[in-house]
């Protein structure tokens, strides 16, 4: 197989082993900034919301024993 003529010496072949991945890790961190942006506003930052206020009366009413607001028995 013949050498590649843009790498055939070694200044070039340093300048491809240097700017390559430079270019590549440059690349990458645009994509996630731009994705990054790209997120709808109403994308929780972190675990999903905790259930308004309502849906836990319902609960309660229900009779649903997980739905009460009271904290445990060790703690308070």
């Amino acid at each position: 197989m013949p050498p590649l003529l843009f790498a055939d010496n070694f200044l070039a072949g340093s300048l491809l082993s240097l700017l390559l991945p430079g270019i590549l890790l440059i690349v990458i961190t645009l994509y996630f900034v731009r994705a990054a942006k790209h997120l709808p506003k109403d994308t929780p930052e972190s675990a999903p919301a905790l259930p308004s206020p309502e849906v836990l009366a319902a609960g309660v009413e229900a009779g649903i024993e997980s739905a009460r607001t009271e904290p445990p028995a060790g703690e308070g």
